[in-house]
């Protein structure tokens, strides 16, 4: 049940009152508990992909009977009767190959495009697209276009690797003479 927060939150970083105040900080605990009980190790990394297969799957399986019982209990108090979330079925998640495959989006980049990363005004990394695949992405739960990078000899990375993957949507064209 999500409550309105209702312990004093200003001394932790903003990030973690929406965690808190959504009750993801819940879920994420109930994840690693339940998988420290059953024996296994999970990355935390791997918890929060896991958290977000379960939400963006609640979110596709919504429908109107639901959403309306809920907000009947919340405008009437009966919490005890928000039940009816555990009878909702969700779907197996599956990374199988699409069934339209390879009939799939367009990449957005092609070979010998020249690249970087997204960033946020800072710094980062720049190169060539040497190769592409249509891979399954478990960040966004979904398949899409990885591209494979011949990094610039000028790039920050470039003092230890040669190479590099990212997916389409964290890729970005180079504005021309940026980095030259």
């Amino acid at each position: 049940m999500i409550n309105p927060v209702l312990h004093q939150t200003d001394g932790l970083p903003a990030y973690q009152q929406v965690l808190d105040r959504f009750a993801l900080s819940d879920l994420l605990l109930r994840l690693k508990t339940y998988f420290d009980a059953v024996g296994v190790s999970l990355e935390s990394q791997e918890i929060e992909v896991l958290a977000a297969i379960l939400i963006q799957t609640l979110t596709a399986n919504l429908n109107d009977s639901l959403l309306a019982s809920y907000l009947e209990a919340i405008r009437h108090n009966k919490f005890e009767a928000l039940s009816n979330l555990s009878n909702l079925k969700l779907p197996s998640a599956s990374i199988s190959l699409p069934t339209n495959f390879p009939d799939v989006e367009i990449p957005q980049f092609l070979y010998g495009d020249r690249l970087q990363w997204l960033s946020n005004g800072e710094a980062t990394d720049w190169g060539v697209v040497i190769g592409r695949f249509y891979s399954f992405a478990p960040h966004s739960c979904r398949w899409t276009w990885c591209y494979l990078l011949w990094l610039d000899p000028n790039s920050l990375s470039s003092n230890w690797i040669s190479a590099d993957i990212a997916w389409e949507e964290d890729l970005e064209p180079m504005e021309v003479g940026k980095f030259q």
